[in-house]
């Protein structure tokens, strides 16, 4: 099983939780998966999402966003299986802008995680990668 070195102990506390996915919900459109953001455009959809697929898409984000310095993984379950926001973060760890009121989030609809995905979050919804 591999677990990126870079993950930070402990997730961030829930007043901040909420806001981060508050702005990505914003942002992309979405009003959570009661609200069904799984049909929003720019969603890619995948049966399982994997530890890989996210590293890929971690480290292509930061390429065209170099003030990014870490990326918050937000697991969200929804009706047809779940939801993971990436959003790169900056050094202060606010999510970082594209445009005034918009933030770099990309969103996956995924019937599963496979099992290191799983494990990297383990039972926690918010992680903070570096």
């Amino acid at each position: 099983m591999y677990v990126p070195d870079s993950v930070e102990g402990s997730s961030p506390d829930a007043s901040a939780e909420r806001s981060l996915l508050s702005q990505v919900l914003t942002s992309s459109g979405g009003g959570g998966a009661a609200e069904g953001s799984c049909g929003d455009a720019g969603v890619q959809r995948v049966d399982t999402l994997t530890l890989a697929d996210v590293i890929i898409a971690i480290l292509s984000s930061r390429t065209s966003f170099p003030l990014a310095t870490s990326v918050a993984l937000i697991r969200e379950r929804d009706r047809a299986g779940v939801l993971v926001h990436l959003v790169l973060l900056d050094p202060r760890r606010e999510p970082v802008p594209v445009a005034p009121g918009s933030v770099s989030a990309v969103t996956y609809a995924a019937r599963a995680l496979d099992p290191d995905l799983l494990s990297t979050f383990g039972n926690e919804d918010v992680i903070v990668l570096k």
